[in-house]
């Protein structure tokens, strides 16, 4: 009788840390892919490393750059698209032949759509900061400038500039 009283204790034990009674891990604030958490600074804080402009929630079309015309903006601009862009929207911006591309449903943007090219400077520079359906913003990768390097490239690539 004394075994089947173990046995009996050592079955309720294995089988009790099965079921979860803690839900602290179960109940997390999660994130999609690609997808970076959005915590806003405390109130009055101070940051420590320099302040950004929050180009979120102003007009894209008023938007412009402010370093149009800076040496080296388009080279600049091509290398940071080599890395960030091409994965999705291909060398030509078409979307053509990228593996990553393939597997997204929706597509990533084809850069050369009419919809794309209606979109001013602005507009494109902040859906590299904060990004739109299935493209992660890049705000925590790249500075305000190199934004604004890729945007003068993409425009290079719909030949608008």
């Amino acid at each position: 009788m004394r075994v089947s009283a173990v046995l009996g204790l050592t079955l309720f034990l294995a089988l009790s840390g099965c079921e979860n009674y803690d839900l602290d891990l179960h109940d997390q604030v999660s994130y999609k892919i690609q997808e970076y958490p959005r915590f806003r600074p405390p109130e009055n804080s101070v940051t420590i490393a320099g302040d950004r402009a929050d180009y979120e929630n102003e007009d894209g079309a008023l938007l412009v750059n402010p370093h149009l015309g800076a040496k080296g903006m388009l080279e600049r601009g091509k290398e940071l698209y080599n890395i960030y862009c091409i994965p999705c929207h291909g060398a030509d911006g078409t979307t053509n032949n990228t593996p990553v591309a393939e597997k997204f449903d929706p597509r990533p943007a084809n850069l050369m759509d009419d919809a794309v090219l209606e979109l001013t400077e602005g507009e494109i520079f902040q859906r590299i900061m904060y990004g739109t359906g299935v493209m992660p913003g890049y705000k925590t990768d790249l500075s305000d400038e190199e934004a604004w390097e890729v945007t003068a490239y993409v425009l290079k690539l719909q030949k608008r500039e």
